[in-house]
């Protein structure tokens, strides 16, 4: 039976000097049996994904590891059982020796354009992500970018999606909770705590070296929660326009290379930091959704 979660993995996209790249053909053993990729091992809960991508290209390859970089993140599926993985992809431009393998590591290897992988019989994912991860024409890198005013408009817009949600919500049914025990004033109290969170742990994490994220409990947030002082929907939104200034000030000196910017995360490996602002937006178009769904249980209710 597959776990529950997916594992992470770190993969390795080797790239010559005339552009090529290394793919290999994963051995019958392998959860992605008979199917090609670029390079893969797992991550144990003791290395980090770079330790990992390091000892792989150490002890599978036999190569010793030169410049490399995060290129990008890659959700794949094993061919036997479905179970779930997140590669976190590297860029390796240089490295000392000859790529070699046993067997048990791989079952075949070729050099080719990342952009053009023709017939080969890549994982389904690994195929469709060469399409953007890579020009076609040229088979060099397309680099993740980020920008900070995609990334301000697309907060605002999360942001309006969820007070769109509360205002449409009756004045008397907001602070009444529903069978998860929130109400939707217990939502406009968690929304702007976990964006201050974010923002926080990314200012930690590019500030120290080596820093890696910490996961939000949120069941430890409840329980604090539950023991401050019970506060009104004006409190709540004041606290939400602070919150957002905050993130606006940070955003606004933020350069596309600290965006780019990588950091250790314990479950998904390597993230940038602008994939952590935009888990931002995502949490309150989650949020939002949870509170319209609130809505409609109301509804559904005799007598509410």
């Amino acid at each position: 039976m597959a776990p529950d979660g997916p594992r992470l993995l770190s993969g390795a996209m080797m790239v010559r000097q005339d552009g090529l790249v290394l793919l290999v053909q994963h051995p019958v053993a392998s959860p992605f049996a008979g199917k090609w990729s670029m390079p893969l091992t797992g991550v144990p809960d003791h290395e980090t994904a770079e330790d990992a991508l390091e000892r792989m290209l150490r002890e599978a390859l036999h190569v010793e590891p030169g410049a490399y970089d995060f290129l990008d993140t890659v959700y794949v599926s094993a061919v036997t059982n479905g179970e779930r993985f997140i590669v976190n992809a590297f860029t390796c431009i240089e490295w000392d020796g000859e790529p070699r393998f046993g067997a048990e590591a791989y079952s075949d290897a070729i050099w080719l354009s990342p952009g053009a992988p023709g017939n080969l019989d890549l994982l389904p994912e690994v195929r469709e992500w060469l399409k953007t991860a890579f020009e076609e024409e040229t088979g060099e890198i397309v680099p993740r970018e980020y920008d900070r005013e995609t990334l301000l408009a697309d907060l605002a817009s999360a942001r309006g999606d969820l007070i769109a949600a509360l205002d449409a919500v009756p004045l008397h049914q907001r602070g009444l909770a529903e069978a998860s025990g929130w109400s939707p004033l217990d939502v406009l109290a968690h929304v702007p705590d976990v964006e201050a969170y974010y923002r926080n742990e990314i200012r930690r994490c590019i500030e120290g070296a080596g820093q890696r994220w910490r996961l939000f409990n949120e069941a430890q947030w409840e329980d604090a929660f539950r023991l401050r002082a019970a506060e009104d929907e004006r409190t709540l939104r004041g606290r939400l326009a602070q919150v957002s200034g905050e993130t606006r000030a940070f955003l606004a000196g933020a350069s596309p290379e600290l965006l780019a910017m990588y950091i250790d995360h314990p479950e998904r490996g390597v993230v940038q930091v602008g994939d952590r602002i935009e888990k931002i937006a995502g949490h309150y178009r989650n949020h939002a959704d949870q509170i319209r769904h609130m809505v409609q249980a109301a509804a559904a209710t005799p007598g509410a």
